[in-house]
């Protein structure tokens, strides 16, 4: 007999995917009923049942490449398995590819196991598993980590190749994307070869007797439910309607829960920096820029100002990581003694005795005002900011925070109305900064010109494994020195359940269920029995 879940909690919101704010808008849907199963009405008395429950979006696909509402995502990483999995430790597996190789890094063959059975009763192939690449590429939520995949294409049942724009080592740590079958494009409900399969005209994913763990799920089903209004969230949580939650602690849809629950984390490649406008005055020097990196408490920022939702990190890599260069970090790191006298060193010193430092440019004093624009609109960014500022006037350098609402705040990174600027980026598990360093790109936004960037980057990415950690650790050194952007942290989300439900959980950035066959769950009524 099978394991079994009791309650968890409620309502999976946003997660973030680019610069800004990293706050998500949710779709108007009507008013909900209370305790409303598509197809099924469940009165007071079924609160804190014997089922297990996700939130869902009805007006939404199911199809994971068709929809980013975040609820029924998070419904379809129990019914597709990811090409590859990372877990909290970088570690990198799959179940679905078998080997793979490459040539010079921009050749890629990967050999599938076409002895996983699909939902439908066909074995995988590697024409689905290609197929799946090219819907990744087109979605956007998966676009930005694919920008150089040129292309997939099965070149037999077991294998499918690769063509990549530029040489990547690091390419399979990109392909945390799901299986679903070739030419499911236009299916709500297509078929894929996780645990769980959907049912036509139900309102449950039930256990996939094909699956090779299928003996150790800890249920038989997952039902829906449906819930949009914040209050009715939390009271569906709380009445054990809907049994887990993924929140984003710095998104403006946080809505908190209290009560008797679990919380935990899983780490994202989310980090939130502060940029620089290349031609703004004092900042546009890179020796001041490196003193201004010495008064940021990335620890505080993330265990208090962000509620210990996150991951301070000296550096644009996460310090989960094994590419995190602790050297390189530790120069760098919180301290305002030493920024001082980087800063004195410097010739930026209280120049006219109004207790505010002043520098020389071109035989002339100029005094220091920064102008460090935030989005108002997400939890702990505008307190970090401010923090920052605050800790700096300590020192006699002055920072003016803007808190702007999030087209405001657009507007002046697309227009250059900083000095500063405050933003969050989704990166790749590859750490590639291209999007950010490099001239002309898209998260350019302090129109860095420096070739530097463009080739330390490359030489990183197509650095094999006995080259790797050298070539990374030019890069950061360079970027530590230089400082075209101030790393603070990395985001981490939260996973909700009821306290003591559930033992053996293993989230992670891509998949919230990764070894579900794991989990130990209670129900009530087993609880109730066993004090009986």
């Amino acid at each position: 007999m099978k394991r079994r879940f009791i309650s968890l909690i409620s309502a999976l919101l946003a997660l973030s995917l680019l610069s800004g704010c990293g706050s998500s808008v949710q779709d108007a849907e009507p008013t909900p009923v209370q305790g409303v199963l598509p197809g099924q009405e469940l009165g007071v008395s079924d609160a804190a049942d014997d089922i297990f429950s996700l939130n869902y979006n009805s007006s939404a696909s199911l199809n994971p490449y068709a929809t980013n509402d975040n609820n029924n995502l998070l419904i379809s990483q129990l019914v597709f398995d990811n090409i590859f999995e990372l877990d909290d430790d970088y570690n990198l597996t799959s179940r679905i590819i078998t080997s793979y190789e490459n040539s010079y890094g921009t050749y890629w063959t990967f050999t599938v196991d076409t002895s996983i059975k699909m939902h439908d009763g066909s074995n995988l192939t590697a024409a689905d598993v290609a197929y799946s690449i090219t819907r990744a590429k087109l979605s956007s939520r998966c676009s930005g980590r694919l920008t150089y995949c040129y292309g997939a294409g099965a070149t037999s049942e077991e294998q499918f190749v690769v063509n990549l724009g530029k040489a990547d080592l690091l390419f399979p740590y990109l392909l945390t994307v799901p299986v679903v079958k070739d030419g499911s494009a236009g299916e709500a409900l297509p078929a894929g070869t996780g645990p769980y399969k959907y049912v036509e005209g139900a309102d449950y994913v039930e256990a996939f007797e094909g699956h090779v763990n299928y003996q150790d799920l800890p249920i038989d089903r997952v039902y829906f439910k449906e819930y949009t209004e914040p209050e009715d969230i939390i009271m569906a949580f709380e009445d054990s309607y809907i049994d887990l939650s993924v929140t984003d602690p710095s998104g403006k849809t946080n809505y908190g829960y209290g009560g008797n629950t679990e919380t935990r984390y899983y780490t994202t490649t989310n980090m939130h920096y502060l940029g620089f406008r290349a031609d703004a005055d004092f900042v546009s020097n890179a020796q001041y820029r490196y003193a201004l990196q010495m008064a940021l408490d990335r620890d505080y920022a993330a265990d208090t100002l962000m509620g210990n939702a996150a991951v301070a990190s000296c550096l644009p890599v996460s310090p989960l990581s094994p590419l995190y260069d602790e050297s390189i970090a530790n120069d760098i790191k919180f301290d305002l003694t030493l920024c001082a006298m980087v800063l004195d060193n410097l010739g930026v010193t209280d120049m006219d005795g109004d207790g505010k430092r002043e520098y020389v440019e071109y035989s002339r004093m100029h005094e220091i005002d920064i102008d460090l624009v935030v989005c108002s609109e997400a939890a702990g960014k505008g307190d970090i900011a401010k923090q920052f500022a605050a800790d700096l006037a300590t020192l006699g350098v002055t920072v003016t925070v803007r808190e702007l609402g999030w087209t405001d705040y657009q507007t002046a990174l697309m227009n250059g109305d900083f000095d500063m600027f405050y933003a969050e980026v989704k990166l790749g598990a590859d750490f590639d900064l291209s999007s950010m360093l490099t001239e002309d790109a898209a998260l350019n936004y302090g129109k860095i010109v420096d070739e530097n960037y463009s080739t330390l980057i490359a030489d990183f990415l197509a650095a094999d494994e006995l080259t790797r950690a050298q070539a990374c650790s030019n890069m950061l050194s360079y970027i530590a020195t230089n400082v075209p952007i101030i790393p603070i942290l990395f985001e981490r989300q939260e996973v909700i359940s009821h306290r003591n439900v559930i033992t053996g959980m293993n989230p992670t950035s891509s998949n919230v269920f990764f070894g579900i066959e794991n989990w130990t769950i209670t129900f009530a009524s087993e609880k109730d029995e066993g004090e009986e």
